[in-house]
């Protein structure tokens, strides 16, 4: 019944609901069917009867008020519920905003902690480069992690090497090695981005996906009949 009765239903339906965020009529025809399955389970348990047509129907509604399979409250200000009912609303982050010093400036500014110059890494860049990182020792034997570690130390190959136990000409060749893994590893590319201070090719495509969800949303118009 779900696959021939109420997925029709649902897909025919899915135009007339309102979208927010980035949702388009694909989305809604999952999540309402998802929905509709949760319904006609918790039926089936309580031992009452149903048809195709009230699982769409209650389906239906439930999306156009707002509600989604993973949430159907309005207390988070992500939910489709809380910004369909205007409780919260998305906002350009390279939207121009005036200070109350007169300045103009970006919601990069606000949000951003003091003195953020927009090259420095954010939390999550920092956490995937530690992983990555350390992966990357975790693949090299004793001698290159002793040398590395005097290196970010400060330190000078010469130093590595007497630590290592290896002469100056050793040293050397570890050194090229170790600059020969980390280019192989991370990529020319990569490394040559952190050297210049260049921001990660995500951030660029975050941003871009933070303008096309703002532009949903503000186009977003809400039905104008009261819904249940």
């Amino acid at each position: 019944m779900l696959i021939n009765e109420v997925y029709p239903r649902l897909r025919n339906a899915a135009h007339s609901i309102p979208k927010v965020q980035s949702e388009d009529d694909l989305d809604l025809i999952q999540d309402t069917t998802l929905m509709a399955a949760r319904m006609m389970e918790a039926a089936e348990k309580a031992g009452q009867k149903y048809t195709a047509g009230n699982m769409a129907y209650y389906a239906v509604k439930a999306a156009r008020s707002g509600r989604r399979s993973h949430f159907t409250g309005k207390c988070d200000v992500m939910s489709a519920r809380c910004q369909f009912l205007k409780m919260s609303r998305l906002e350009d982050l390279d939207a121009e905003v005036e200070f109350e010093t007169g300045d103009t400036g970006t919601m990069h500014d606000v949000v951003g902690s003091y003195g953020y110059q927009g090259q420095e890494s954010d939390v999550a860049e920092e956490a995937a480069r530690n992983v990555d990182w350390a992966s990357f020792l975790a693949s090299h034997p004793p001698r290159h992690r002793v040398a590395i570690e005097v290196l970010l130390e400060g330190g000078t190959m010469r130093e590595a090497g007497k630590r290592c136990g290896i002469g100056d000409s050793a040293a050397l060749l570890l050194k090229r090695r170790i600059a020969s893994d980390l280019i192989e590893y991370f990529g020319e590319d990569e490394i040559r981005r952190l050297l210049d201070g260049i921001k990660p090719g995500w951030a660029s495509d975050l941003q871009m996906s933070r303008a096309r969800n703002h532009r949903s949303e503000t186009a977003f118009q809400p039905q104008t009949q009261p819904v249940g």
